[in-house]
C-alpha cells in the first residue's frame, strides 16, 4: 500500500481491512515458524534438482503439472502452500481447515476443478513474501508496469535480484523439507523469463517448456485477466489488456530465447501444446527420456487415472479473425516464426 501511495478505492476498503486482519492474526505464527525452520532450511540439501515447468499462461502448464506430479516419486507446491509460504511447514493442518471454507470449487478463469491439493505457483509465495512479482499488480492495476519489472528483471537492482534469489531458494528448500526431499516439480509461468536466475540457484535444474498457438494464447490470457483482476484489485482503474498481454508475452519469450543456451545439455525439453493434448502419455514418455527421468512405467497408471477423471473437461475455443491474427503477428512475429505457427497472409 505504501508503494502505491495508499491509492485504494472506497468499495475495496473492507477487503483491505480483511487482509490486514489476517496478516495481524498470523504474524506471531510466522515468527514461530521462521525461528523453528531457519536452521533446517539453511542446511537442507536437495537430493535431486527441481524440475521447472515453463510456458506462458494458458499454454497448458497446469495440465502438464498435474500429470507430472502423479508420479509418486515427485512432489509439488499446493495452492495452500503457495498462499501461506511463511506457515506451511508447521501449521499445514490448520491452514487446510481454513482453506476448506474459502477455496472455490473451480478456477474462475476456466472452470477447472479445485480442491485443497490443487497445484499452486511459487510466484504466489514470492508475491506474499516480498511483492517482487507481477502478480502484485493484480492488487494495484494502475501500477502494473512497476511490478512487471520482475518478469525480465532488466530494470531490477542488484540488491532486489539478490533478495529475489534468496526468497526463491528459501521457498523451494523449505518445500523440500515439507515433501521429505522428494524431487520437486514446480510451475510458474514467470519462470519462463527467469531461466538464468534459476540456474544460478540450482545449476542442475531441469526444464520442461510447453508452448501453444500464440493467437489462442492471446485471447485465453485476456479472458483470464478479465475474470481474475476484479477479484484481487484494491483500487479502481483497469489495464489496457491488449497492450499489457502483448508486451508481457514478448518480454517473456525474448528473455527465454536469450537464456536457453545456458541450460546444460539434456536438461531442457520443449513440448507443443497441441501434440500434448492429443497424446499426453506418449508426449510425457518423450519428456522422461529427454530429461533422463526415472519411474515412467510406475507413474503411467496414475497419469492414466487422472486423464480418465478429466476427460469431460471442455477446452475453450476461440474464433479469431484474420485482422486479429495480423495484429498479433505484427507484434509477435519472431516468436511465432520460431515456434512454427502460421503466418497470416497480409491482405487476405
Amino acid at each position: 500500500m505504501r508503494e502505491n501511495k495508499f491509492d485504494i478505492s472506497i468499495k475495496n476498503i473492507p477487503k483491505v481491512f480483511f487482509i490486514t486482519f489476517v496478516i495481524i492474526l498470523f504474524s506471531p505464527l510466522t515468527i514461530i515458524e521462521f525461528l523453528l525452520s531457519l536452521k533446517r532450511v539453511k542446511t537442507v540439501v536437495l537430493e535431486k534438482p527441481p524440475i521447472f515447468i515453463l510456458g506462458h499462461w494458458r499454454s497448458g502448464t497446469t495440465f502438464l503439472h498435474e500429470l507430472l506430479f502423479k508420479n509418486p516419486e515427485f512432489e509439488y507446491m499446493s495452492l495452500t502452500e503457495s498462499i501461506f509460504p511463511n506457515l506451511f511447514l508447521y501449521f499445514s493442518k490448520m491452514l487446510r481447515k481454513i482453506m476448506s471454507f474459502v477455496i472455490p470449487e473451480t478456477r474462475p478463469q476456466d472452470e477447472m476443478k479445485m480442491n485443497l491439493d490443487f497445484s499452486g505457483e511459487h510466484d504466489f509465495a514470492i508475491a506474499n513474501l516480498n511483492s517482487m512479482s507481477p502478480y502484485s499488480g493484480s492488487y494495484f492495476p494502475k501500477n502494473q508496469d512497476y511490478y512487471n519489472r520482475y518478469v525480465s528483471l532488466f530494470d531490477v537492482s542488484i540488491k532486489e535480484k539478490r533478495k529475489l534469489k534468496k526468497d526463491i531458494s528459501y521457498i523451494i528448500r523449505k518445500l523440500s523439507i515439507k515433501k521429505n526431499n522428494k524431487q520437486l516439480v514446480l510451475k510458474s509461468p514467470i519462470d519462463t523469463a527467469r531461466v538464468d536466475l534459476l540456474l544460478e540457484i540450482f545449476p542442475n535444474a531441469k526444464f520442461i517448456h510447453i508452448y501453444r498457438n500464440p493467437y489462442e494464447v492471446f485471447f485465453s490470457t485476456k479472458r483470464m485477466h478479465q475474470k481474475l483482476i476484479p477479484i484481487f484489485q484494491l483500487q479502481n482503474g483497469y489495464l489496457d489488456l491488449d497492450k499489457f498481454i502483448i508486451k508481457t508475452y514478448r518480454d517473456i519469450y525474448y528473455k527465454y530465447y536469450c537464456d536457453i543456451h545456458l541450460v546444460p545439455e539434456g536438461n531442457l525439453v520443449d513440448i507443443k501444446y497441441e501434440d500434448f493434448i492429443a497424446r499426453p502419455i506418449e508426449e510425457l514418455e518423450k519428456v522422461y527420456l529427454a530429461l533422463s527421468l526415472e519411474g515412467f512405467e510406475d507413474a503411467k497408471p496414475h497419469m492414466e487415472s487422472y486423464l480418465e477423471s478429466a476427460k469431460n473437461y471442455n477446452l475453450s475455443k476461440y474464433s479469431i479473425s484474420h485482422k486479429d491474427k495480423e495484429r498479433i503477428y505484427s507484434n509477435w512475429s519472431g516468436i511465432i516464426d520460431t515456434m512454427g505457427y502460421e503466418k497470416p497472409i497480409i491482405g487476405d
